[in-house]
């Protein structure tokens, strides 16, 4: 007896499938669809997070193993990308070197928003004379020249272990962290880049954030709250900050790939993270511009890297950009 196969309805399959899935699910199709630049930038962002996460099992060598027996190996099947003129694996060090970007480009515009929404939110909801004072402040803190202010910095407090006061140190557990305390090995040694850019970013925040509640003080709703006797810290947390949490967002995106690119603007300088440890703007600097000529992919391959994920990064924020601000939905 022919056993007769009877075909699932799709209704039946989506029922299946929790609704917060499927809303988020029917969200990002949309996304991709309305914003495929933005899509890639999302699908970036998600891989150098997945690479750096694994980046202890997905690292072939130790990341400052030499091997002074393969110095400047061309890629080939047993060093992916080559080796620099130690011998160490590229391969390696790129994959190391990717817990960098994401804990300074996550790191940064976290302080970066926080410091913009605690700067701009007083300024702007209380006014008067705090609002006068700390604009001033704010004007002399976008009017100096990022670069030199952030190279001041660094060169003040100091890298990985021999900064001011000892900021900057990390811990001692070697060169090769232990599975899963990457993340505390790293920062250590990025605190004072992610302090210093987030510090630095938050300045132009605190304006964005001082006009949006300017804008949002006016409203009728606020009165109401008053008028109830709703206290400054209940009205700016239960009104005020989930009015402006879609623009804290965009800024965010925005400073990802600007974090990114000054990290490796100033690792390739020497004022960043300093060796062994190794960063996409101090592989670029030290092995591709010492010895880049004749041994081409010491430079290709870390400035690949970052202009991807700097390209990525600031496509997936004008996305969201175009998506969450209000005065742009109808534009585009």
């Amino acid at each position: 007896m022919a056993i007769r196969e009877q075909a699932i309805p799709l209704e039946a399959l989506e029922a299946q499938v929790p609704a917060v899935w499927r809303r988020w699910l029917s969200g990002g199709l949309h996304f991709a669809r309305r914003k495929p630049l933005g899509a890639f930038g999302a699908l970036i962002l998600v891989l150098t997070l997945a690479v750096a996460v694994f980046s202890p099992w997905i690292a072939r060598y130790p990341y400052a193993e030499p091997h002074f027996s393969d110095t400047l190996q061309s890629p080939n099947g047993t060093y992916w990308f080559g080796t620099d003129v130690l011998g160490q694996d590229f391969f390696s060090r790129m994959v190391i070197g990717s817990q960098v970007t994401v804990l300074v480009g996550l790191g940064t515009v976290f302080v970066a928003a926080f410091l913009s929404v605690v700067v701009g939110g007083i300024s702007g909801y209380l006014g008067g004379r705090v609002d006068m004072i700390t604009q001033r402040v704010v004007d002399v803190w976008v009017a100096l020249p990022a670069i030199f202010l952030l190279i001041t910095f660094l060169s003040v407090l100091g890298t990985g272990g021999d900064g001011f006061l000892g900021v900057g140190r990390g811990p001692d557990v070697g060169l090769d962290p232990k599975d899963g305390d990457w993340v505390w090995y790293t920062f250590f040694r990025s605190s004072v880049v992610i302090f210093s850019l987030g510090i630095i970013f938050a300045g132009y925040g605190a304006r964005i954030v001082r006009s949006a509640v300017l804008a949002i003080k006016e409203n009728v709703y606020m009165e109401a709250a008053r008028a109830l006797g709703a206290s400054n810290v209940r009205i700016m947390v239960h009104y005020v900050l989930p009015n402006i949490m879609p623009l804290v967002i965009v800024l965010a995106s925005v400073n990802l790939g600007a974090a990114v690119l000054a990290e490796a603007t100033v690792s390739f300088l020497g004022f960043g993270i300093q060796r062994p440890f190794p960063t996409w703007g101090g592989l670029l600097d030290v092995d591709g511009r010492v010895y880049g000529v004749g041994h081409e992919w010491l430079s290709i391959i870390p400035g690949l890297a970052i202009f991807v994920c700097v390209y990525a990064f600031n496509m997936l924020g004008d996305a969201l950009r175009d998506v969450l601000d209000p005065r742009l939905r109808g534009g585009r």
